[in-house]
């Protein structure tokens, strides 16, 4: 089960197995990403004041993102050359909740380069998370994870950014793969 369902309830502690890696584990870094892994996330207003019904009805953040190109991907095990991909899913509420990705380059895990965008009103900004997921695509077998990057999008900002990618099951951030992407946050 995801942690994201069980914020939004507003669950403060949620029980997750730290051994096996996985999305799951990922968002969880992810969200307390929004306070340097330094403990406790404080929930957000809506949470703690209730919410409005009328409030989600109508959008109030139109999140833009670009991912333009990645340096230095790792190889996957056993491969001389990789053929990267980048998906990027929102996890919020089911109006929030999105998946989108990239086409995928072929032969070139040294400076991919995509140049691709997409937009997305945001209902609940304040309880959603954005995950960043570099894959190897493998057309014979399912596709080998490269890194990924997740925080909430309380805590982007807009503008060029350049992403250091977690390659690892400890999530320790790799200094030299990384995303370059465009975020472009407009409230409504």
């Amino acid at each position: 089960m995801h942690p994201i369902i069980s914020w939004i309830c507003g669950v403060q502690s949620v029980a997750l197995n730290m051994q096996t890696p996985g999305e799951e584990l990922d968002l969880n870094f992810g969200l307390f990403r929004s306070n340097g892994n330094c403990g406790y996330v404080l929930k957000p207003d809506m949470l703690l004041k209730g919410i409005d019904p009328r409030s989600v009805l109508k959008p109030k953040v139109k999140l833009g993102i670009g991912i333009i190109s990645a340096q230095y991907l790792p190889k996957s095990s056993g491969k001389d050359i990789i053929d990267p991909y980048v998906s990027v899913q929102i996890f919020g509420t089911p109006s929030d909740e999105f998946k989108w990705k990239t086409k995928v380059i072929k032969n070139n895990g040294f400076n991919p380069i995509w140049n691709q965008s997409f937009e997305r009103d945001l209902y609940c900004p304040e309880i959603t998370l954005l995950r960043f997921c570099v894959k190897d695509f493998d057309s014979t077998s399912s596709n080998d994870f490269i890194g990924e990057f997740s925080i909430p999008v309380s805590s982007v900002r807009r503008g060029y950014s350049t992403i250091r990618l977690n390659t690892g099951f400890q999530h320790i951030p790799d200094d030299s793969a990384t995303l370059f992407v465009r975020i472009a946050i407009d409230r409504l």
